[in-house]
C-alpha cells in the first residue's frame, strides 16, 4: 500500500473533520468525517439513482423561508408546479404539493409570513393516491416530508428548503433532499429548473472532492476568506472559531502548513455544530427523566453541604432541585445559564455557585441592559490609552480582566447587541480578549455565568440572538421558578427578609400579624422575591409598632385576583389537554409529542409540573 493511501486511511479514522487545501486552493485531503459534516456522504440509508425532474412528476416542498437556502427560489418559480399566487412573498413559510409542468393539475399548498410559526406548521393531503404530509417543527428544527408512511427528514439551523419528488410514471421516490444539498448543487431552485442531481446511497454516488477547488464545493464566505489570507501569509492560524460551511455551522481551526520558504497550504479542522441543539435537548430530557425516576429528591438534596445556599432561601421541592443542579454546576467550570422571571434571585444564585466554586476569587456582576450600547465593548473588555475621544491616557481594564481567575456574571445577556455577541463568542472560544484599541490579546481565565428573563431560543428564531453563542452559554441551564409556583417558600422568605431589613436599619425585630401573613400568602407576586422585599421594606417603614398589620401591606389585590385566575385557567387547560391525550393515545408518549407539536423536554417538564404520572 502506498504511503499516500496509508495516510488517507489514517485521516479517515479520525473522528474530526480534516481538510487540506494546497496553495492552488485545491483539496488534497478530505477525510470521511469532513465528508459527513459537509453532506458529501450521507447517513440516510435511503437511496435513489441520479436523474432530473420530468413533466408529470409530483413535487412536495417544505420551505421555511422562500428565497433563502433554497437556491434563491422566487415565488414566480412556483408556477412550475402550477402555483401562481401573488400573495406569496420572499421569506414566507411554504408547504406545497403539485405536479411538475402540468397546468391542468391543481396544487395543494399553504403559506404564512416568515417567523410566524412558533411550534408546528403542517399540510396533510391524499394527493393523486399518495398519502402525503409536509411538516415544519420549529421547536425541534425539523422538516419532515412523509410519503405513504415513509419519512424524509431534514434538520435546519435557520432556513432550509426541503423537497421530495415522486416519479409520475412509476410512483417511486426519484429524489429527496438531504444535508449538503448546496455542495451537490441540489437546491429546490436548481432541481425545479432541470439541473441534474446525483445519486444517493448507491455505489459511486459520492461527490469527488479531491482536486476540486474551494468554489467547486463551497460557497465563498468568511471561512474561506480567512483561508486565503493564511495562504497569502497575511494572517496567522485561527483556533476554535464558528464559521458556516454552506449555511451549516462548524467549529473550525485553520493552521498554515509550510516552511521558511512560505505557506504551502492550510489544514482545516472542523467539528459539526448543526446537531448541538438536538444534543442539548437530549441532555435536558435525561435530566428530566432522572428527576422523574427519583421519587424522593431529598436523598440527592442531602448531599449538599449544610452551609451551601444559606443566602438563597427556599426549601420547596422545586427549589431543592434548583439548589441540587446549582451545587452540581459549582463542581465544574461549565458555562451556566440561569433563566427565570425578573426578581426570582438569578444574581444571588450566580453568586452562590461562584462561592462554592472558589470563594476567594473575584466575582464581577455586570447588568448588560444597564450599559449604554456605545460603551459596552470598552466596559467589558477595557481599552488602551487614547483609544477614543475621552479615553483615559492610562487606559482602563474591563470587567473581564477584573474577573480574571474568578467568575464574571453577565445578567440580562439577551440585551447584548449582535456585534458584542460576536466578540463574546470569541472570548468563550479562545479565552482571550482584546482591549479597545489594542493589537495584542490579553489572556483571561474566568468562569462565565449568564442569566436572562427572556426566552433565548425564541430570540434565536427571531434573529436577535446568535445561535452559536446560545449553544456556548447554555451548557448547564438552571431554571428558577417564579414565587407563585413555590408558595411553600413564602414563610421562610418573609422571615429572612424581615430580619435582614430590621438588622440593616438597626431596628427592633418585628412580626407579621396573622391577617398580614394571610394577605401575603394569597398574593400572586408577579414581581417575585424582589417585589416581596420592596413590600416588606415599605411595611416596616410604615409600621410604628412591633406588629405589622394588613394595612401596612401595599399590594393590588384586585390585580392579583385577575392574574391568578388567568394563570390558573391556562394551567388547568394545559393539564386537561395532557390528561386527555394520555387517555386517547393509551399513554403513547412519543405519539402525544408528535400530535401536540411540542418537544420532548417541554412535554416531560409539563408532566412533572402538573404531577401527571399516567
Amino acid at each position: 500500500m502506498k504511503k499516500r493511501e496509508i495516510f488517507h486511511k489514517i485521516a479517515d479514522s479520525i473522528d474530526e473533520g480534516l481538510i487540506y487545501i494546497d496553495k492552488r486552493r485545491r483539496f488534497q485531503i478530505f477525510n470521511h468525517k469532513a465528508k459527513e459534516i459537509t453532506g458529501i456522504i450521507l447517513e440516510n440509508a435511503a437511496s435513489h439513482p441520479e436523474g432530473n425532474i420530468e413533466n408529470g412528476d409530483i413535487v412536495v416542498i417544505t420551505d421555511n423561508s422562500v428565497g433563502n437556502d433554497d437556491g434563491d427560489l422566487l415565488p414566480e418559480d412556483l408556477a412550475l408546479i402550477n402555483i401562481r399566487d401573488k400573495h406569496i412573498k420572499p421569506g414566507d413559510v411554504l408547504l406545497a404539493i403539485g405536479v411538475y409542468k402540468n397546468s391542468e393539475m391543481k396544487p395543494v399548498y399553504k403559506y404564512t409570513r416568515g417567523n410566524s410559526i412558533t411550534s408546528q406548521f403542517e399540510l396533510h393531503e391524499n394527493y393523486l393516491g399518495f398519502c402525503i404530509s409536509a411538516i415544519i417543527r420549529a421547536k425541534d428544527n425539523l422538516m419532515r416530508i412523509t410519503v405513504n408512511n415513509i419519512n424524509y427528514d431534514l434538520r435546519f439551523i435557520n432556513s432550509v428548503g426541503h423537497v421530495v419528488i415522486i416519479d409520475g410514471r412509476t410512483g417511486q421516490i426519484k429524489f429527496f433532499q438531504e444535508k449538503g444539498y448546496t455542495v451537490r448543487k441540489e437546491s429546490i431552485k436548481e432541481v425545479l429548473t432541470g439541473s441534474k442531481y446525483i445519486a444517493k446511497g448507491t455505489s459511486g454516488s459520492e461527490l469527488e472532492v479531491i482536486g476540486a477547488t474551494v468554489e467547486d464545493i463551497f460557497e465563498y464566505n468568511d471561512l474561506f476568506k480567512k483561508v486565503d489570507e493564511i495562504l497569502e501569509g497575511k494572517s496567522e492560524r485561527i483556533c476554535s472559531t464558528v464559521y458556516e460551511l454552506n449555511k451549516r455551522p462548524g467549529l473550525c481551526s485553520i493552521y498554515p502548513v509550510g516552511d521558511e520558504n512560505g505557506v504551502e497550504g492550510v489544514l482545516l479542522k472542523i467539528r459539526d455544530l448543526s446537531r448541538m441543539e438536538e444534543l442539548l435537548q437530549d441532555r435536558n430530557e435525561i435530566i428530566i427523566e432522572m428527576e422523574k425516576k427519583s421519587q424522593d429528591f431529598n436523598k440527592l438534596y442531602m448531599d449538599i453541604p449544610s452551609d451551601a445556599f444559606e443566602n438563597f432561601v427556599g426549601n420547596s421541592s422545586v427549589m431543592k432541585e434548583v439548589k441540587f443542579f446549582a451545587y452540581k454546576s459549582s463542581k465544574t467550570k461549565f458555562n451556566v445559564l440561569i433563566t427565570g422571571e425578573s426578581g426570582t434571585g438569578k444574581s444571588q444564585l450566580a453568586y452562590e455557585i461562584h462561592r462554592m466554586y472558589n470563594k476567594s476569587a473575584p466575582f464581577v456582576e455586570v447588568n448588560c441592559s444597564a450599559i449604554a450600547p456605545n460603551l459596552i465593548e470598552s466596559e467589558l473588555f477595557g481599552y488602551v490609552g487614547g483609544a477614543f475621544t475621552g479615553a483615559l491616557a492610562s487606559g482602563k481594564i474591563g470587567y473581564f480582566e477584573q474577573a480574571n481567575g474568578g467568575t464574571i456574571f453577565l445578567d440580562e445577556i439577551g440585551e447584548l447587541p449582535m456585534e458584542i455577541q460576536v466578540k463574546l463568542l470569541y472570548v468563550l472560544q479562545n479565552k482571550v480578549i482584546y482591549r479597545v484599541g489594542a493589537t495584542k490579546p490579553t489572556n483571561v481565565d474566568i468562569r462565565i455565568i449568564t442569566a436572562t428573563n427572556q426566552n433565548l431560543q425564541e430570540a434565536v428564531e427571531r434573529g436577535t440572538f446568535r445561535q452559536d453563542l446560545y449553544y456556548r452559554i447554555n451548557v448547564f441551564p438552571i431554571y428558577i421558578p417564579p414565587l407563585r409556583e413555590r408558595k411553600a417558600d413564602l414563610y421562610l422568605l418573609i422571615n429572612k427578609i424581615l430580619n435582614k431589613i430590621c438588622n440593616r436599619y438597626e431596628m427592633e425585630p418585628k412580626l407579621f400579624s396573622g391577617q398580614a401573613l394571610s394577605k401575603i400568602m394569597h398574593y400572586n407576586w408577579p414581581g417575585n422575591v424582589r417585589e416581596l422585599e420592596n413590600v416588606i421594606e415599605r411595611a416596616i417603614t410604615l409600621c410604628d409598632s412591633n406588629l405589622i398589620y394588613p394595612e401596612h401591606i401595599n399590594i393590588n389585590e384586585a390585580q392579583n385576583q385577575s392574574i391568578l385566575n388567568f394563570k390558573e385557567r391556562v394551567q388547568l387547560a394545559e393539564k386537561e389537554i395532557l390528561l386527555n391525550a394520555l387517555k386517547e393515545y393509551s399513554g403513547d408518549r412519543q405519539r402525544i409529542i408528535e400530535e401536540l407539536g411540542i418537544s420532548k423536554s417541554v412535554f416531560y417538564d409539563k408532566l412533572k409540573r402538573y404531577n401527571i404520572t399516567g
